[in-house]
This record gives C-alpha cells, sequence and structure tokens, in this order.
C-alpha cells in the first residue's frame, strides 16, 4: 500500500469526490477527515503513552457529534425529496452508530490498539460511504429530472 509514504496528517486526504456540494453537509465530512487524520497522528507518533488515548477520546465526541448532525439532517433532506434508497442509507448511518457506540463503551479498557482500529473504521466510513453512498444520495438530489414531491 502506498500509504505508509504520506504524512500521517495526511492519512486520509481530503479529494473533491467527498463533495456533495451541499456546504453543510460538505464541511460535517470535512470534520470527520480530519478526526480520522489527527487519531491517526496521534497514534502514529507513539509519544508519551496516554496521548494516543486522548485523540481517541476526541475522535470519539467528534464522530458522536458527527451522527448527530449529519445524519439527522441528511436524512430529513432524503425524506423531503422521497429519495427511493432512503432506508439503505439509513442503515449504513445506524450501523456507524453502532460502531461508534460501541467503541465508546469499550473505552474504558481501550488499548492502542483499539485507538488504531477506530481510525481505520473512520476511514473505511470516508472511503467507502462518503466517497460512494453520498454520491449517489448528491446525484439524486440535484437531479433536474428526478420527481418533485409535491
Amino acid at each position: 500500500m502506498g500509504d505508509e509514504m504520506q504524512t500521517p496528517m495526511e492519512w486520509v486526504p481530503w479529494e473533491k469526490k467527498y463533495e456533495m456540494g451541499i456546504s453543510m453537509l460538505d464541511s460535517q465530512n470535512k470534520e470527520l477527515v480530519d478526526l480520522c487524520n489527527q487519531l491517526r497522528a496521534e497514534i502514529m507518533r507513539r509519544g508519551d503513552g496516554a496521548d494516543w488515548k486522548v485523540a481517541l477520546a476526541v475522535a470519539l465526541k467528534g464522530a458522536v457529534k458527527y451522527t448527530k448532525g449529519h445524519f439527522v439532517a441528511q436524512e430529513r433532506m432524503m425524506q423531503q425529496i422521497d429519495y427511493p434508497k432512503f432506508q439503505q442509507h439509513k442503515r449504513y448511518h445506524q450501523e456507524f452508530v453502532d460502531m461508534v457506540a460501541t467503541t465508546l463503551e469499550n473505552f474504558p479498557k481501550a488499548t492502542m490498539q483499539t485507538a488504531f482500529e477506530f481510525s481505520s473504521q473512520l476511514r473505511e466510513w470516508i472511503i467507502s460511504h462518503i466517497a460512494h453512498d453520498d454520491q449517489e444520495f448528491e446525484k439524486y438530489f440535484f437531479d433536474p429530472n428526478r420527481k418533485k414531491s409535491s
């Protein structure tokens, strides 16, 4: 894999393909990318032992904020336009919420490996969900031919 050569802060570089053209949702996704990069950078620093745990706590807090803001706003938009893949997209959101909740629940016994795995799960979410599923929604949202709900 080529990512080992990147600086830790650029583990997941923000790319144009992540943008939806809906500024609020884009800025929330960008915040998640930043959180993921900060957590990974702290793990890779392998410093004073406890730093990764602080970074994990910050990332978890940010991920909870993301689920409450981003998911709620996006799902509301989906319902307003009768998005045909709404239930499937909502299920993906729930899976992310469950992953964050499980990591939070196990935080007291977290290890550096936990932090490493959580950063990888965030990265996977960005690459699979934001770059793919959110883009499908964006195409539908901006499609001039979609049936407008009355």
